[in-house]
């Protein structure tokens, strides 16, 4: 009776184990697809990249991140200074101006790129090489007053740094600007940006932004679309415009005979906002143009060379999004 019932159990027994191993084997594979699938839609940051290929002291940088998928916020940081991404025109591109100060010490500085894509956190970082920078040197005349203020005038430039300490703390906390940034006025530059200036044999200033020599009444336009942080007659600086641009991005326009907008105003890029003169320290006609970022002085004339992202193009911004 016990062969017999060994007889009649081990077939029964040999069914179970085949139907098992026929249920396991699956199960296993549909596994495997499941972790492949999941890595594959991981969030990350794909890619990290700029313009210009060569970082130099003053030098305006346009770092676009790309990404795996659809994000809904893009931060980062460089020099110590937080970035905030805005669409490209290209499907799951974000871009954001920065820059290197004028007096940024040379080195390797990693930017960090944090995107938050389906729900998930992803990061990257990428050393970017800031090279020193030659700049030139300079001896320019100007009116005693200018170099030795009274008292009285010393008042109205201490009024003057809050004004414009003021101007540009105001950030807009988002990218007004779109497209390649224009020449303000129908003018050629003079290579005079990062330049130490000895006034008067007296005094060292640097100079911060690009001249365009001029005639008085010469139109000036705003460089980019944005809103003027400030409108107002300055002592060193003449009749003076800030336009804001967003996320910590300011052009300036200095020395004006007239200033046609006011603070507050919403302009567009290539709108007038004043025509240039003599006002304030100069030695002749000319629009003095400054590019700030984060309280960063960077060459103007750099950033006429960037080529930008177009997000009013077919396809833009929504796409990214």
């Amino acid at each position: 009776m016990t062969f017999f019932c060994k007889l009649v159990l081990a077939p029964r027994l040999t069914l179970l184990l085949v139907a098992a191993a026929s249920l396991t084997f699956p199960m296993r594979g549909q596994q495997s697809a499941r972790r492949a699938a999941s890595t594959a839609e991981r969030p990350e940051v794909k890619n990290l990249f700029w313009q210009p290929n060569e970082v130099m002291q003053g030098s305006p940088v346009l770092i676009t991140v790309e990404l795996s998928g659809p994000a809904r916020e893009v931060t980062g940081t460089w020099l110590g200074k937080r970035i905030r991404f805005a669409p490209s025109d290209k499907p799951r591109q974000w871009v954001a101006l920065a820059g290197a100060d004028v007096d940024q010490a040379p080195g390797s500085f990693d930017v960090k790129v944090r995107a938050t894509i389906r729900g998930r956190v992803a990061q990257l970082a990428k050393p970017i090489e800031v090279k020193e920078a030659q700049f030139g040197t300079g001896e320019v005349s100007v009116a005693q007053d200018y170099v030795n203020p009274t008292p009285d005038e010393q008042k109205q430039i201490a009024h003057d740094g809050v004004l414009k300490e003021h101007a540009f703390a105001s950030l807009i906390p988002r990218q007004l600007w779109n497209g390649n940034f224009i020449k303000p006025v129908d003018a050629e530059s003079t290579p005079s940006f990062g330049e130490s200036r000895l006034m008067n044999e007296e005094k060292t200033s640097r100079h911060l932004g690009t001249d365009f020599p001029t005639k008085e009444g010469t139109r000036v336009y705003a460089s980019n679309a944005g809103v003027v942080a400030l409108a107002a007659p300055l002592f060193y600086e003449g009749n003076c415009v800030i336009v804001d641009h967003g996320d910590g991005v300011f052009t300036v326009y200095m020395h004006l005979e007239k200033m046609t907008v006011h603070r507050g105003e919403r302009v567009r890029k290539h709108a007038e906002i004043g025509s240039s003169g003599r006002t304030g320290r100069v030695t002749g006609p000319h629009l003095h143009f400054e590019v700030v970022w984060n309280k960063s002085h960077l060459d103007p004339v750099e950033l006429l060379a960037l080529t930008l992202p177009d997000r009013t193009a077919r396809g833009g911004s929504r796409a990214a999004r």
